[in-house]
């Protein structure tokens, strides 16, 4: 970010942020006040901008109740090729990140300090963790009123793999 006079050039911060923070943090800027009847669900970021002060520590959560597009696998290094094309939830609370997938009720839980690439799953390893982290998941859900699904796709394949595109020779004229 630039902002001469108000953020530091050079200066960095690492507090995990989403993109709901934007528009609550676009409004302190231009010193506008929220809509009448809007709720924001993300946090002003100005103290953060301005190394003014911190932001209180909290839970990222994002749910996805429908199927998704998947991106290139090999593009983005995806270890599941179906990952963020089923419907799921995931959070992610200090070092911690929890993903629940809907079909199979699978729980993946990462310690992103000591793994940032999400490789190795700590569900199994970690049931303390895993279930703090799913009772503040699933108390999210019931506050916000986030659907989940309640029937399983009849054609989901758990075993399903992606075909390789082969590619089109282009035939010289």
């Amino acid at each position: 970010m630039r902002w001469p006079a108000k953020i530091r050039a050079g200066s960095t911060n690492n507090t995990p942020v989403c993109t709901i923070d934007f528009y609550p943090t676009f409004l302190a800027a231009s010193n506008t006040t929220t809509p009448e009847g809007k709720v924001l669900d993300g946090v002003n970021l100005m103290p953060l901008m301005t190394q003014s002060g911190d932001i209180e520590k909290r839970a990222l959560y994002w749910h996805f109740p429908v199927y998704l597009q998947a991106y290139n696998q090999k593009k983005d290094d995806a270890r599941d090729p179906l990952f963020r094309t089923r419907p799921g939830s995931a959070m992610r609370f200090g070092k911690w990140k929890l993903h629940e997938y809907f079909e199979d009720g699978k729980f993946e839980l990462y310690d992103l300090e000591k793994d940032l690439n999400e490789r190795n799953n700590l569900a199994d390893s970690m049931p303390e963790k895993l279930a703090e982290l799913k009772k503040m998941l699933y108390n999210w859900r019931a506050e916000t009123n986030s659907p989940v699904p309640t029937e399983l796709n009849p054609k989901y394949d758990p075993n399903f793999k992606p075909a390789e595109k082969k590619k089109k020779s282009k035939k010289k004229k």
